[in-house]
């Protein structure tokens, strides 16, 4: 049911109302998470009262951006609530699992073959995030009621439930209207302790030597100031430059007939590119909310400055400069990843890459592109993996043949990313086989060739780690429900 205002909005501006919908949320939960951050502080504000502004403004926006999809919202959560408390918890995680997955593979399946396409603002986006928190939370609670502490993992540490939440505190956390269109995941006990002011509960020494508790937050400004002007660059190409490079165009048969290979190339490219603006500015606008409300502390740097990149979805220097298909990888869809890790790749006896690659791509629905481009990933991937391993040492002797191969590295993991994420746009079948076949499937070719004719890395006697602790590891949030002993750095401040 639309609104008359939004839609007089949408008319005035040429935005399509769900983009209108979006933004007006997103700004109501911006302007409210700095109210919330400044007013009521959990020095003197209940934790009621915490939990329960965060829950009416969250099921307010859901309303108002849905309507009677809320109802999915609704059913999805009760029923895993309900599992989660009344079920066995050395079980039950497999069950809300399999649950909410499969209601939103559902939701999934009736976006797809009703024809209605993919749009990333309708509710199948939050229902996916949706899907993270309640898996997740059921697999904290079985971590903390049918494990024993010494058999987690640090994750699972960080992420473990000890005791099961009150309607209250599983409703907001359900309906946290900081990332509940576009993510990124706060995880339950990182959501219970940002509401009752952990994170920022220190333990000082006084003048005789004696530990106490003081509660002091670090300004966010600096880090929601850069976020939110890189938020406007990011709606600027958006609204100018992805017009002009649409990356549709890549699939156009007159383009395809009547441009050279590497004109086409270079378009991809520069379309691919250009399209990222989309997420930037989805993700980076969701992290500089996450701040305003006090969301995201990750403890203090080496030179005693406050970090508030806890809850992100994608570290942008790092992607845009990466030298390796995995260091790209890692940086993109962090909280993805660290969800995949949690409730899969860790689980999993054996096939752990293949189960976690199959549960991601259910993750993201049943198009063909979809399959096309995590296929393709991973070939490229694996291919990049053993050029690495035969190449990098010549390039090492000095550091201008080494910076020569950084460039030259960077160049190539980010034609491969162009190449195999193209079809995530294209979705259909006849479409993707059409777009590889304008490139004879030139990379895949070359991958497959790395594959098979270099030799791998010889296998050492030690125990590598996971490959998936990188993630987790490079992005530990402090926020874990433990009080953070920062007194040497608040000293020194």
């Amino acid at each position: 049911m639309e609104i008359f205002l939004v839609r007089a909005i949408s008319d005035a501006t040429k935005l399509k109302y769900t983009e209108v919908v979006f933004v007006t949320c997103q700004f109501t939960a911006l302007f409210f998470s700095f109210f919330f951050r400044r007013y009521l502080k959990p020095t003197n504000t209940s934790t009621t009262t915490r939990y329960t502004a965060q829950l009416l403004l969250g099921i307010s926006m859901v309303l108002f951006s849905f309507g009677r999809g809320t109802i999915h919202f609704l059913i999805d959560s009760i029923v895993c609530y309900v599992m989660t408390l009344t079920l066995d918890p050395r079980y039950s995680q497999l069950f809300v699992t399999f649950f909410s997955v499969s209601y939103m593979s559902a939701i999934h399946l009736y976006f797809q073959f009703s024809n209605l396409g993919v749009n990333n603002l309708d509710y199948i986006g939050p229902l996916m995030i949706l899907t993270e928190k309640l898996s997740s939370l059921a697999w904290s609670v079985h971590d903390g009621f049918a494990r024993k502490e010494e058999d987690l993992n640090d994750l699972q540490q960080h992420m473990v439930v000890r005791e099961y939440p009150s309607p209250l505190k599983f409703f907001s956390f359900i309906f946290c209207p900081q990332n509940l269109l576009v993510g990124p995941v706060t995880y339950y006990a990182d959501y219970c302790a940002f509401i009752e002011g952990k994170p920022f509960m220190l333990k000082i020494k006084d003048e005789k030597g004696e530990e106490k508790l003081v509660y002091t937050e670090p300004s966010a400004l600096y880090a929601i100031t850069g976020k939110l002007f890189f938020t406007l660059l990011s709606s600027l190409c958006l609204l100018t430059l992805v017009p002009r490079f649409p990356i549709m165009g890549n699939v156009d048969d007159d383009f395809i007939q009547n441009y050279s290979f590497l004109f086409r190339l270079g378009w991809l490219i520069i379309s691919i590119e250009v399209a990222k603006s989309k997420y930037f500015l989805a993700w980076v606008w969701a992290d500089a909310i996450n701040n305003a409300a006090g969301l995201g502390f990750n403890g203090y740097d080496d030179k005693g400055n406050p970090k508030w990149d806890g809850v992100t979805n994608v570290r942008i220097w790092e992607f845009q400069t990466a030298t390796s298909l995995k260091v790209l990888i890692d940086n993109w869809n962090i909280s993805g990843a660290r969800w995949l890790r949690h409730v899969c790749f860790d689980r999993m006896p054996y096939q752990k890459k293949l189960t976690t690659f199959m549960l991601s791509s259910i993750w993201h629905g049943f198009y063909p592109g979809y399959f096309f481009t995590f296929g393709s990933a991973s070939i490229m991937v694996a291919a990049s993996q053993k050029v690495r391993v035969n190449l990098r040492h010549h390039f090492t002797s000095s550091s201008r043949l080494k910076a020569g191969y950084d460039v030259f590295t960077w160049a190539c993991t980010h034609l491969c990313l162009a190449y195999f994420i193209a079809p995530f746009t294209f979705l259909k079948f006849d479409l993707c086989v059409k777009y590889f076949n304008s490139f004879y499937w030139f990379l895949h070719v070359l991958a497959f060739m790395a594959i098979i004719f270099l030799p791998g890395r010889k296998r050492s006697k030690t125990p590598a780690k996971t490959e998936m602790n990188g993630v987790y590891e490079s992005n530990h949030n402090s926020t874990d429900g433990k009080v953070n002993n920062h007194t040497e750095t608040k000293k020194e401040q």
